[in-house]
């Protein structure tokens, strides 16, 4: 009596182990294809905006080599592009072509209408993606903020430009923020809503 006891309380905990290893079993497949995707998810949004991590003025020292620039487009031509994706509705790639327009001001002197430009990149970037272009845009008001004094806005876009690597996935981007924060004596830890 006592095997079989023991047999049929195996068999009942193998009915209800079987079912739940399965569970786990998916599960973890389930969260494996997830990071897989969203990997390869910020692959592509690097991909999409090349070149845009890069401030427009490069104030790091860490810089290697430097990469050749990317072909310029006048500002006019920029501001049809936006008009006309504004008209699409192709609001994913606004962030870039302000970011561009941005760069097409700096070129021109222009610093008033440069800033707007960013300030534009950032939202639609906050608002639409890609979370590469809205941390680039962001970097960059960072430092003309600190190039003008104003460290307590360098440190808050900073922290916004630390956030958006970390929802695009780049935790190397994300460190090197995090770092640049620190190095200027930021808080690391804020929490910023409504920007």
């Amino acid at each position: 009596m006592g095997d079989q006891a023991t047999f049929e309380a195996l068999l009942s905990a193998a009915v209800f182990a079987i079912p739940v290893a399965v569970l786990l079993t998916l599960f973890a497949l389930l969260l494996h294809w997830r990071l897989k995707r969203s990997s390869a998810k910020s692959s592509q949004a690097s991909q999409l905006v090349s070149g845009i991590a890069a401030p427009l003025s490069p104030v790091r020292e860490d810089t290697e080599a430097a990469e050749p620039p990317p072909k310029l487009e006048d500002v006019e031509t920029l501001n049809k592009k936006i008009e006309l994706a504004l008209a699409r509705g192709e609001k994913t790639s606004l962030s870039r072509l302000y970011y561009d327009l941005a760069a097409g001001h700096e070129r021109l002197g222009n610093v008033e209408a440069r800033m707007s430009a960013l300030r534009s990149a950032a939202g639609y970037g906050a608002l639409h993606g890609p979370g590469a272009a809205h941390a680039a845009a962001r970097l960059a008001l960072a430092e003309a903020a600190q190039r003008s004094g104003d460290l307590t806005t360098a440190c808050e876009q900073w922290q916004m430009a630390k956030a958006a690597y970390l929802q695009a996935g780049d935790t190397d981007q994300q460190e090197r923020v995090e770092k640049r924060m620190r190095d200027n004596g930021c808080p690391t830890d804020w929490v910023l809503t409504d920007f």
